[in-house]
């Protein structure tokens, strides 16, 4: 574990650190990462004019007023922690609109004076890694498309000595006719020149050659290259020539990585994750630790539309990302599909602990911003904390799991802390009801009742109907269930009481309880009032019904919805058991497929 820290170390070290914050119109930052709140040592940040040079605030303010929404930047100089002011290059990157009608800006800002501080950090260590190369046996190369060079080198102390520098046609020309490449595997070598041409992400090939030796004695090498994407948009591709007894060593360092990270996000595996979180709560005593438990929302709408290959490398953006953003502070590890498990030990203040959550749901959120028109990534995340929540692992994972389930219900794109007396009452219910239906077979029981209900119909309809739904009132605890259908879903079957603005459910033809369903035959949510921002509309029509759960099955095809059945909850929310959504989906299918005219009672 310490190897990776001592890596992530070196990351934040080398990195410019910068400041992201979004703003409204009147300069109010609402939104910032770990490193804005930090520079300032504001944790509540108000107006970003409130931080700039006196002399500087009506610059500023023309700056951010005339932004018209391509990227813009300038220095301006701002008030550090420590009271002096330093030059810094602020960035003005996207304008949006907000859910109150407002423009808001995503800002950037970059402290010039600590560039030189990286620039010497830099400089040093280029010299130790050329030190270091030339104690190695490998050969690099670089090539650029924009002028065709292929470069081959390698170090000699701390001196680079360039082995051919010349047009890559010419050079794969010179190879050839030199008898440096096999013959036999001539193609191998075509195909790894057209790789490098082409900038490919990455290739690996082996092949005999006297690239090295440059006489008649072959040797066994592999090539190896990466698309380099630099600043400024520079792309090249730069990679090694290894021998191959170099190689087999490598592999062996590959094979112990594998025990323990994850092959396509590189942050640790479920295994090694979950041993370091068991181990780091068993030293912990006293001191906090604190698990994170995070999924991507909308992930299975990028497997969906794009393929899984894009929804790999949206994983791995996020790992790159977490691990960048929780730096030495804490350790990432995947855990299974798109969740991540964070163990934070090195965080005791509340605030900073917010703030590195908050950094994390904004620059995933941003890292993605503008990649998708239907839909947006953002992430949930679910956290409890030791020893307040717990000392062990199993009830401290589940416990940020329950409130990963409060997030997703809230509408997305947010965390939830577990606190006792929020969440302690509602979770002890949950797992009671899930050792209750392991034990008396609950979930079994309401099948049954559906497999009856289908049979009952056949003899008596209206009778099957009237049985099946007053049994789902009371074994479900619910207040009502609503039967809507015809053109206008007009109102035409109630169980239970009857809801005022009840009559009809017009709001199911918009567009928005079209993204409700993401393609299903039913939509539900535990918490109504935790989807106003996702969905005000719908939170609208329920508030009128005075709905706080419901269960909303369709009628038809999501394309063509012919009618509609609600089961609502109206005094008081409550968590949907598995099987109680399965039940209700089942007898709306049933309907669907019966296409049945439904009498007004």
């Amino acid at each position: 574990m310490q190897e990776s820290k001592d890596v992530l170390n070196y990351e934040k070290m080398h990195s410019i650190d910068k400041r992201r914050a979004a703003i409204d119109s009147r300069y109010r930052a609402f939104v910032t990462n770990k490193a804005f709140t930090d520079y300032f040592e504001y944790e509540h940040f108000y107006t970003i004019t409130d931080f700039v040079h006196p002399d500087e605030v009506g610059r500023l303010k023309k700056f951010i007023d005339e932004f018209a929404g391509d990227t813009q930047e300038q220095v301006f100089r701002f008030r550090f922690k420590d009271g002096s002011y330093r030059y810094n290059l602020l960035r003005l990157l996207c304008k949006k609109t907000g859910m109150d009608g407002l423009d808001n800006i995503d800002i950037e800002m970059i402290d010039v004076q600590s560039i030189e501080a990286v620039i010497e950090h830099l400089t040093s260590d280029v010299s130790r890694l050329r030190m270091f190369l030339g104690m190695t046996q490998e050969y690099a190369f670089s090539y650029n498309r924009s002028d065709n060079i292929i470069c081959i080198f390698r170090y000699e102390q701390y001196q680079k000595v360039t082995i051919y520098k010349m047009d890559i046609d010419e050079w794969k020309q010179e190879m050839i006719d030199k008898s440096y490449i096999d013959p036999e595997e001539y193609s191998l070598f075509v195909t790894m020149v057209s790789d490098i041409k082409s900038y490919v992400q990455s290739f690996k090939i082996k092949m005999n050659s006297c690239l090295r030796t440059q006489s008649n004695i072959m040797e066994r090498l592999c090539f190896c290259g990466n698309l380099f994407n630099g600043a400024g948009h520079e792309r090249m591709m730069v990679g090694r020539i290894i021998p191959e007894d170099t190689i087999a060593q490598q592999k062996a360092i590959e094979v112990i990585d594998e025990l323990h990270y994850d092959s396509l996000t590189k942050v640790y595996n479920k295994k090694t994750i979950t041993d370091y979180a068991k181990k780091t709560l068993a030293k912990a005593k006293e001191t906090r630790v604190t698990l994170v438990i995070l999924d991507i929302d909308h992930f299975k709408s990028v497997n969906d539309t794009y393929g899984h290959l894009y929804g790999d490398k949206v994983l791995s953006r996020v790992g790159y990302k977490l691990k960048e953003i929780v730096g030495d502070d804490g350790v990432v590890g995947r855990i299974g599909g798109d969740e991540f498990l964070i163990v934070i030990d090195n965080i005791n203040d509340d605030q900073i602990l917010r703030g590195m959550l908050r950094a994390i749901r904004t620059q995933i959120k941003w890292e993605f911003a503008g990649d998708f028109e239907d839909f947006a990534i953002t992430c949930s995340i679910g956290a409890s904390i030791a020893p307040n929540n717990g000392k062990e692992f199993e009830d401290l994972f589940k416990k940020a799991d329950y409130c990963l389930y409060i997030a997703k219900e809230k509408g997305r794109d947010r965390y939830v802390f577990f606190r006792d007396e929020l969440h302690r009452k509602s979770y002890e219910e949950s797992i009671t009801r899930v050792q209750h239906v392991g034990t008396n077979g609950r979930e079994i029981q309401e099948l049954k009742a559906i497999a009856k209900f289908m049979s009952d119909v056949t003899e008596n309809q209206a009778l099957a109907y009237r049985e099946i739904l007053q049994h789902m009132l009371e074994s479900y605890q619910l207040d009502t269930i609503n039967i809507y259908y015809g053109e206008n879903l007009s109102r035409v079957y109630t169980v239970g009481f009857e809801q005022n603005y009840s009559d009809n459910a017009q709001y199911v033809k918009t567009q928005e309880f079209k993204q409700l369903l993401e393609e299903k035959d039913y939509m539900e949510t535990s918490f109504v009032a935790g989807m106003f921002n996702s969905a005000p509309q719908f939170c609208a029509a329920m508030k009128q019904k005075r709905v706080f759960s419901t269960i909303q099955c369709i009628i038809g095809t999501p394309d063509d919805i012919k009618g509609l059945v609600t089961f609502d909850k109206c005094k008081e929310s409550g968590t949907w058991a598995d099987y109680q959504i399965d039940c209700a989906r089942i007898f709306a299918s049933f309907l669907s497929m019966q296409a049945m005219g439904i009498r007004k009672k």
